[in-house]
């Protein structure tokens, strides 16, 4: 009987232990993966960066395998000290040389990216904004990027701060950027960009000086506008034409019409002698 009621019991904690262990594998692999992907990423950004002063190359050293390494190179921000998975890559004023490292897609948890005061180039990805969803802070400026700004970054629907300034892009500021509602610092201010300056409820600081095709917003207003505020004075006044017109023809006929009646007009004394010869009668 004692053996009868045992074995269910051992069955049901053999399965438990089994049900834990399958977990904590696919836990481990899914850590690894993450791992390994973050790592993926950093490779190829040094690979594809022009490093002339150094610093990656003496900072990023992957021979170094220990648990969480890569979070103590030069620029790198983990979630965790002792987890390798990048949360910020800061990467400013190094004089890295090339174009947009796309291996960054591979950062898959990325919240921030700054590459400014380098000496990049090139356009940027058109799908950025898909491979970094989570980006809350993107900082590209004072470099030599060129291109269109990609609309597909109206993707990063948690993006705080946008600054692209001092580069050479060129173009219309997407519209599409304008439903970025968390964006509260957005500046483009010494570029090439041109046309209507979308409407930024939300940014409190939203810089685009300095580019010379630009128009509306705080800036001067765009052509088209005033254009369509010419034709709506004309169609006014073409719609009040008859009445302007009367007014016109009123103020000049009467003053000539009084000067030419006025030297016709009887004198008091033609008048009263007329009264006179009127009362004999």
């Amino acid at each position: 009987m004692a053996f009868l009621i045992h074995t269910p019991f051992s069955h049901v904690q053999h399965l438990g232990i089994f049900v834990g262990v399958v977990s904590w594998l696919l836990l481990s692999c899914s850590i690894c993966f993450a791992v390994e992907s973050d790592i993926n990423c950093l490779k190829s950004i040094k690979d594809s960066l022009n490093d002339p002063l150094g610093y990656l190359n003496s900072s990023w050293d992957f021979n170094n395998m220990t648990e969480g390494f890569i979070c103590n190179f030069l620029g790198i921000e983990c979630w965790h000290p002792h987890e390798s998975k990048v949360l910020n890559i800061k990467l400013s004023d190094l004089e890295l040389k090339g174009q947009f490292p796309q291996g960054v897609a591979n950062c898959t948890s990325l919240t921030g990216l700054d590459l400014s005061s380098n000496m990049l180039n090139g356009p940027l990805p058109t799908d950025i904004g898909r491979f970094l969803p989570f980006l809350t802070y993107l900082d590209l400026s004072s470099n030599s990027f060129s291109g269109s700004i990609p609309a597909n970054l109206s993707n990063c629907t948690y993006m705080n701060v946008l600054m692209l300034d001092n580069n050479k892009f060129t173009g219309k500021i997407p519209p599409q950027l304008s439903q970025l509602s968390r964006l509260t610092r957005f500046t483009v201010a010494n570029n090439l960009l041109s046309g209507q300056v979308p409407d930024f409820d939300n940014a409190t600081v939203f810089i685009t000086t300095n580019n010379t095709g630009l128009c509306g917003g705080m800036l001067t207003p765009c052509r088209s506008s005033q254009v369509k505020t010419s034709i709506g004075l004309v169609k006014v006044l073409k719609s009040h034409s008859v009445v302007i017109t009367a007014a016109a023809g009123f103020g000049f006929a009467f003053p000539l019409s009084f000067c030419f009646f006025l030297p016709r007009a009887p004198s008091v004394r033609s008048l009263w002698v007329f009264y006179q010869g009127f009362k004999l009668r």
